[in-house]
Parts: structure tokens; C-alpha cells; sequence
């Protein structure tokens, strides 16, 4: 008998030997048990995930000579003419090669005779979605009104063309694409079967290739097998197919963490030079940086990174030192560099300036951020707490050009919508309580400008919006009133949505922490609404500029105090310059 390929060889022959698929396998077998066997099926799904090994196995399971039955023997006529494609009752018909209505026409008139062999007459209609507008109406009405003795299993990878009425007609199953787990488990038992010598890296490299198709996994394993007479491992296999392993990807990601464009371009001199396919490298990449970005966002995602153990972990220690929105861009970036690569007649040279774009990248910051820097204050925070290279780089952003800073040497303290420099919550818990001063009995007391209360109620609200942005960009439209240990947050009628997000559930924990931190643990917290007089709209406006300033505001203050940041804004043009009042 001639040589049988892998992939043929090893289809399952039963419901239990499917593996991936356990919510079809259930219900076929369910229904199979039960004599509750529709008419037509539709098995949809990507390519290779066993759409028509199992409708092989439907067509095995109602022709065994002990079914209808979930478990077929396997060695009956009917059961061994099916396994090998040769049985009369089973008709196989590839709907891209017989798309018109006379095809459909003679599959009608064939399914009115009685099955010959067997116990139940099976058509398996591959690709179907290739079946024109009026092959399609040819089906209805045998779908609708089958013979007793008909069974229509459809299998395609666009259902989206299917027409809604052959779709209602069917009983639906989406299969998926496999784990990397499941190939792996199915390729190590095969390979075992076979005698086959392979090293584990290499059969996890072949299962990563295969990107979740079983019939794919099998047929690399078939050539790579063919293509060594001793053991095959990780490296013959990337030399099979011209691949790159995981230590390139590693070695460009350092070369953007440097900043350094020559080690890229360096790198990719490598490639051409090793033979490797550049557009193919181009789509690993998007790849890359998007496992770094999920190591980036929480450690705990490293499980859906589908590569070796040792490589997650060096991917880790890189992801560290991205900033998030780095890596979201660099990975929408790729996406469209890839597409170009596509199609352009000369790819490396087009690569090159890819790499050097990513090399040379800036971070993604905020214009509060650049002018933070340029002052030279709070928004040159320690690199540690901006993300590593992105705090390096933040700070050869702000070499550019001369060093500007605030007269005398004075460093700027102010807080920026997107960063308050006021203290938070957390380390507020161990300072001292300010003790408000006795309120009338009757009434709500005013809090004066410049006094110790407004210093306190500004600590209160500079607490929250350190913890919560949006509620405390929302609190600053309030004014305070203290009155019998409560303090009550008043606003303006037309201020009701600040009112409504400071007063969510969530919001309201987040004030009681603060006014317990700021007034004691007994202070109550209200909310509600109410007219504001002269003096209570200066403290607002006061605790506007001090904890959430407009930006215009914001960029304006700062440019007065700083004569070379003013000359700077007006220098760009898009910008106010910066005067006196």
C-alpha cells in the first residue's frame, strides 16, 4: 500500500478520538442516542478543525449496522466502506467545482432513490457557500421537506454567504480553531506513535505554526519528518521553512529600547542575509508587540502568549520598560507597515525605514507632560515611575532645544489634569486630622479665601482627584458648606451632572475616605443642590486652578512664569503668546 499521509492517517474514527470540539461531539452524540437526528446540519468553522471528519463520522454513525449509534464499531461493511471513502450511500460533493442549478437538479434526483448499502443516504456538501443564488433556491424545498431517508450535512468557512433561508433550514455548529495545548498533546501522541525522533522545542514551534488548525499541524509534521534522517529539532525546523526563531524579535525590541536604529538596521541586514523572508518577519512583529502589550497590561495574561516559557519571561522583562500606549502604537503601526510590505516590489528597503521609524520613536505623551518637563518640574519625574525607556526617552524629549526653567532656579509645583501633585488618599491616613472650627447651629458657615478651612477643603478635593480623575475634575464645580461635623457639597442647578458622578456609590466611598482623612472619621459627607454665593464662587474658581485647571488656563499660567516657555507657545502659533494681564 502506497504512503498515507498524516493527516489522513490519523483522522479520528470515533466521537471520543475528536479532541477541541467536545460542545459539537456532545450534542451529535446526544441526538444520536436519543433518535433525534435532524435532516440537515451546517458545519461551519476555519479551516481545518474537523468539519469534515465529522461528518464522516455522522454518516458512519447512522449507517453502522448497530446504529443509528454514538459509538460506531468501526468494522462492520458500512463502517469500513466510509472510512475509506467508498461507500454508495455517502456522496461527497465539492460545491466549488459543481456550483450550478443542474448540479443541484441531479443531487435532488439522486436523493429520492432508497439507500442501496446502507441505512441512511448521506450527502456531505463541501464549501457550500461556492453554491450560486439559484443552485441555493434549488435546495429549499428539498431541506424544507426531506425523505424520511435523507441527511444533508453542509460544512463552508464563510457562513456570512449562506443565505438566511438555507440557514434556517439547518441545524447550526461552529467549530473553532484548536489551542495551542490541544496540537501539542495531539502532535506529542503521534509523534510517539510513530516512532518519530523530535525534540519538545520542535513540536511546540510546529504546533505555534499551525495557528490553531489540526490539519495544518499535521501536514508541517509530515514535511519536517521528511526533511531529516536524525532528530529533528527547533533549528532544522525554522531552516525547513525559513523562519526566524524568537531571539530576532528579542534583539529588535532592545534595539527600540535603546533608541538605537543602526542595531535594527543591523538586524535586518541579518535576516536578508540568512535568507528569511522579510514580509513574513513583518507579520511576526505585530505579534511581538502585542504580547508585549499584554505583558505590559497584567502579568497574569502571560498564559495567552503562546511561546516558551524562557521567551515569555525575557518578553516580560522588556514589556517593563514600555509605556503602554508605546506599545499600542507600535502594534497598530507594524499592522500597516505589514500591509505595505505586501505590496511593494522592494521590501527591505521599505523594512529599513520601518525599523528606523520604530528605533527613533518618541513616547506618546500629553502636551501637560512636554510642558511639565520644559519647566523643568513635576512632569520630570523619577524614571521609575514613568515606565522605564519611556521615562528615559521622555528625558531626551525634553533635551531638545536649551534648557528652560522657572527664574531663580524655582521649581514649579502646580497640578495637571492629567497628574495631581496633591497628596493622595493613601498617605493621608497617617496625618493628623485638621479639626474644623465650631459651625453655627442654624446654618452652613461660609468658608473665607485664603483660610485654613479652604487650604483643608482643597486637600480634600486634591485627595480624590488623585484617586479618581473624572470624580474629582467633577467635585471642583462643588462648594463646601460645614455645618454640625458634615460637610455638605453644594451645586449650581445647572451643574447636575457633576452632582450626579459625585454622588454614584462608588463616589461617595471614595469621598467618605477623604473627608475621613482630612476632617475626622466622623465627618459626613452630603450632597445636593444649591445656589452659591460670591464668595463661594471665588473658592471654587480658587480650587479649579489649584487642582484641575482648563488646559488654555493651564498652558497660559505657565507661560507668564516662564518667559522662555512663553516665547516658545508663541513661537508655535497655535497658542495665546504669553503676557501680563
Amino acid at each position: 500500500m502506497s504512503y498515507q499521509v498524516l493527516a489522513r492517517k490519523w483522522r479520528p474514527q470515533t466521537f471520543q478520538e475528536i479532541v477541541g470540539q467536545e460542545h459539537v461531539t456532545t450534542t451529535l452524540a446526544n441526538a444520536l442516542a436519543r433518535d433525534r437526528v435532524a435532516h440537515a446540519y451546517l458545519f461551519t468553522g476555519p479551516r481545518g478543525c474537523g468539519k469534515t471528519t465529522m461528518a464522516r463520522l455522522m454518516a458512519k454513525a447512522l449507517n453502522c449496522d448497530q446504529g443509528p449509534t454514538a459509538t460506531p464499531c468501526g468494522e462492520c461493511p458500512s463502517c469500513e466502506s466510509i472510512a475509506a471513502g467508498n461507500f454508495l450511500d455517502v456522496l461527497e460533493i465539492d460545491a466549488a467545482s459543481n456550483t450550478g442549478v443542474d448540479n443541484i437538479r441531479e443531487l435532488r434526483e439522486n436523493a429520492q432513490y432508497q439507500p442501496s448499502a446502507g441505512k441512511k443516504r448521506v450527502f456531505i456538501v463541501d464549501e457550500v457557500h461556492m453554491l450560486s443564488k439559484g443552485a441555493f433556491n434549488a435546495l429549499l424545498k428539498i431541506l424544507e421537506e426531506p425523505p424520511e431517508h435523507v441527511h444533508f450535512i453542509f460544512a463552508t468557512t464563510e457562513p456570512v454567504r449562506i443565505p438566511r433561508t438555507i440557514l434556517s433550514r439547518c441545524q447550526r455548529f461552529d467549530f473553532r480553531l484548536f489551542t495551542q495545548t490541544e496540537l501539542l498533546g495531539r502532535l506529542t501522541e503521534i509523534t510517539s506513535t510513530e516512532g518519530v525522533a523530535i525534540t519538545a522545542g520542535a513540536i511546540e514551534l510546529l504546533s505555534s505554526l499551525a495557528e490553531g488548525s489540526m490539519r495544518d499541524a499535521l501536514s508541517l509534521l509530515d514535511q519536517a519528518i521528511s526533511s531529516t534522517e536524525g532528530e529533528l529539532d527547533e533549528a532544522g525546523i525554522l531552516s525547513l521553512y525559513g523562519l526566524v526563531g524568537h531571539e530576532p524579535y528579542l534583539e529588535l525590541n532592545q534595539a527600540i529600547l535603546s533608541h538605537d536604529p543602526r542595531a535594527a538596521l543591523d538586524l535586518v541586514a541579518e535576516l536578508v542575509g540568512g535568507g528569511h523572508d522579510i514580509v513574513e518577519f513583518a507579520r511576526g512583529l505585530v505579534g511581538n508587540f502585542r504580547d508585549l502589550m499584554m505583558l505590559r497590561l497584567d502579568d497574569s495574561l502571560r498564559d495567552r502568549i503562546e511561546k516558551p516559557e524562557v521567551v515569555r519571561q525575557k518578553l516580560a522583562e522588556q514589556a517593563a520598560q514600555f509605556e503602554t500606549a508605546d506599545l499600542m502604537y507600535l502594534a497598530q503601526r507594524a499592522a500597516d507597515h505589514y500591509v505595505a510590505l505586501q505590496r511593494t516590489p522592494q521590501p527591505r528597503w521599505l523594512f529599513e525605514t520601518q525599523v528606523v521609524e520604530y528605533a527613533t520613536l518618541e513616547s506618546r505623551v500629553l502636551l501637560s507632560e512636554i510642558l511639565g518637563r520644559l519647566e523643568g518640574g513635576a512632569g520630570a519625574s523619577d524614571p521609575a515611575a514613568s515606565g522605564g525607556s519611556g521615562g528615559r526617552r521622555r528625558r531626551q524629549a525634553a533635551k531638545v532645544g536649551p534648557e528652560l526653567s522657572l527664574p531663580g532656579g524655582e521649581v514649579a509645583r502646580e497640578v495637571s489634569r492629567g497628574a495631581a501633585t496633591a497628596t493622595p488618599a493613601a498617605e493621608l491616613r497617617g496625618a493628623e486630622p485638621i479639626p474644623s472650627p465650631e459651625p453655627p447651629s442654624s446654618a452652613g458657615m461660609e468658608i473665607e479665601a485664603g483660610s485654613m478651612a479652604e487650604e483643608s477643603w482643597k486637600r480634600f478635593v486634591a485627595a480624590v482627584h488623585a484617586q479618581n480623575i473624572a470624580v474629582g475634575t467633577c467635585l471642583v464645580e462643588a462648594v463646601p458648606r460645614q455645618i454640625d461635623g458634615a460637610i455638605e457639597l453644594c451645586f449650581k442647578p445647572e451643574h447636575a451632572f457633576h452632582r450626579d458622578q459625585v454622588n454614584t456609590t462608588g463616589a461617595r466611598k471614595l469621598l467618605a475616605l477623604a473627608a475621613a482623612e482630612v476632617y475626622g472619621p466622623a465627618t459626613e459627607v452630603r450632597v445636593m443642590v444649591a445656589e452659591s454665593t460670591s464668595k463661594e464662587d471665588r473658592l471654587r474658581s480658587n480650587t479649579q486652578e489649584a487642582i484641575a485647571p482648563d488646559q488654555q488656563q493651564e498652558i497660559q499660567k505657565r507661560a507668564k512664569a516662564n518667559p522662555n516657555l512663553g516665547r516658545l507657545l508663541e513661537g508655535l502659533g497655535g497658542l495665546e503668546p504669553a503676557g501680563e494681564d
